[in-house]
């Protein structure tokens, strides 16, 4: 797997992978490196777990406006596909990016 792709949580988690991450990865910014973008509302909501009201609603929020930097400096974003990977578009070469997409990069 490319340098750019990290797996985070594989799809056997299922349902849970929204709670799992919430109660397994740092959730705020620290010293400049860790994850930034997430509210504590959906933070609360996703540790609350599968029958916490929102919660998929929750996940899409942290889907879409999550991202990590590391020591550094690049910028990790989510993605999930059955299994939740952090992706960094700095990192993936033209063709890495053609294997995990299936597409071009514009």
């Amino acid at each position: 797997m490319s340098k750019g792709i990290q797996i985070l949580l594989d799809s056997n988690r299922g349902i849970y992978i929204p709670q799992h991450f919430a109660e397994g990865f740092a959730m705020q910014c620290t010293d400049g490196e860790g994850w930034e973008g997430i509210s504590e509302k959906d933070r609360e909501t996703l540790l609350a777990g599968t029958d916490a009201d929102w919660y998929w609603e929750a996940w899409e929020d942290v889907l879409n406006c999550a991202t990590y930097t590391d020591a550094d400096g690049n910028v990790w974003r989510l993605y999930q596909d059955g299994d939740l990977f952090a992706i960094c578009d700095e990192l993936m070469t033209d063709d890495d990016y053609m294997a995990f997409f299936g597409e071009p990069r514009e």
